[in-house]
């Protein structure tokens, strides 16, 4: 007779159905009986919604979770704010909510198929008792608006007092104490959830978005290849590039839990089936493209850790020459560093003479030292660093310009 319930739309805690043993970890009191997922959840009928995906295991949502130090961050005398960006439905912000050492959730989604059952949260009778944590912000997460409404409206009130930059007596800044905020996103699998990716880890060097109140962690489910470019070491001539230099210079990056702890996908996602987005074929088996954010490796979704340093390598005022030097550089990865410079802009390579190991500046800081022969694959990100600082004080620098999506440049004030 279970075999033939009729199960319907509504949250399962509105009528408590019987469940087959083989559900169990898929279901959410909050939300349909997964056999109604795929029409309730069609996400290629919904714009907003398009090659989302969300963790919808039960026991996989315990298990990140269990990875974010909550227990340890409380045993500090720290009561933790979850910011849950592209929340989906709420499976993870439903166990935030549930979890003792978690004192706010801050639900940050768009998509109205979502949003209904987020809503749900606060009428679910089993969650009376911590419905106060929950806060929903309906935007979108990849907006930068959506973060400056999150503040302006309100949900970090609970804070005031508490962290820099809120409220009418806030406290210094101190950026080597641990923020009572952690954000947490299951990014999209497709250029976007990059580019996200990319602008917030970007933003650490200015302190601006959620940094200004502090030193805040990061946690993604995101796509591998994300994972395995901001982790990649000097030399990896497949994975180094751009991203994982950014990432290095100013956080710690690590990998709570592999492509491969979260494989088979159906065990652990929905849909069952990963949808990459718009830049990779499905149906081939060898991908024509050499980009490593594409192709069949994006499939696999990983768990990516990204804590801000105490002291990053690179300042605010060195950020777009280091954005400049490394986006022209790395695709001449195999090159050398000076042929590379030469590529950049013609006489760039003189900076280099501000690196040489006989320079006085250099004789302090020889891991900073960079020799001309250097294939630009094989730079530290310490090097990286430097090069971007000395390209800094290079009176003949380009002024660099954003125009969508493009880069332009003019010739610098004391060129005219």
């Amino acid at each position: 007779m279970q075999d033939h319930f009729l199960y319907t739309e509504e949250p399962l805690y509105t009528y408590n159905p019987p469940l087959n043993s083989e559900d169990i970890a898929f279901c959410h009191p909050h939300l349909p009986h997964p056999s109604m997922w795929k029409s309730m959840f069609a996400f290629n009928r919904d714009q907003l919604a398009q090659n989302r995906y969300f963790v919808a295991n039960r026991g996989t949502v315990d298990r990140i979770i269990d990875c974010l130090g909550l227990n340890e961050r409380e045993s500090q005398g720290i009561k933790t704010t979850i910011v849950d960006a592209y929340s989906g439905p709420g499976t993870f912000t439903r166990a935030f909510m549930q979890h003792p050492n978690v004192e706010s959730v801050i639900a940050i989604d768009q998509a109205p198929r979502f949003l209904k059952y987020l809503e749900h949260l606060y009428h679910d009778p089993a969650l009376s008792e911590v419905q106060h944590k929950l806060s929903i912000v309906h935007d979108s997460a990849f907006n930068w608006s959506s973060y400056e409404s999150l503040v302006n409206d309100g949900h970090l009130r609970h804070l005031e007092g508490r962290i820099p930059k809120l409220g009418s007596n806030p406290p210094p800044m101190d950026w080597h104490a641990t923020s009572p905020i952690i954000y947490f996103a299951q990014l999209p699998n497709t250029v976007h959830g990059e580019q996200l990716f990319a602008q917030i880890v970007h933003a650490i060097s200015s302190r601006s978005w959620l940094f200004k109140f502090g030193r805040v962690k990061m946690v993604f489910v995101c796509g591998d290849t994300v994972s395995m470019r901001s982790l990649a070491s000097p030399q990896d001539l497949r994975s180094r590039a751009k991203l994982g230099t950014v990432v290095q210079s100013l956080s710690t990056p690590r990998l709570l839990l592999t492509g491969d702890d979260l494989e088979p996908y159906a065990s652990h996602m929905f849909p069952p089936t990963p949808s990459v987005g718009p830049r990779v074929p499905l149906t081939s088996v060898l991908i024509p493209n050499t980009n490593i954010s594409s192709g069949l490796l994006k499939r696999k979704l990983s768990v990516l850790e990204v804590e801000p340093l105490q002291d990053p390598l690179i300042d605010a005022r060195d950020m777009e020459s280091f954005e400049f030097l490394t986006r022209n550089m790395f695709v001449l990865k195999t090159k050398t560093v000076e042929e590379g410079l030469k590529h950049v802009m013609p006489g760039a390579n003189n900076v280099l003479r501000l690196l040489s190991p006989s320079h006085p500046r250099m004789k302090e800081r020889p891991e900073d030292v960079v020799l001309p022969d250097t294939p630009i694959v094989q730079l530290t990100n310490r090097q990286w660093a430097s090069l971007a600082e000395a390209f800094e004080k290079w009176p003949f620098k380009p002024t660099i310009y954003m125009d969508e999506g493009r880069i332009r440049h003019q010739l610098s004030d004391s060129l005219v």
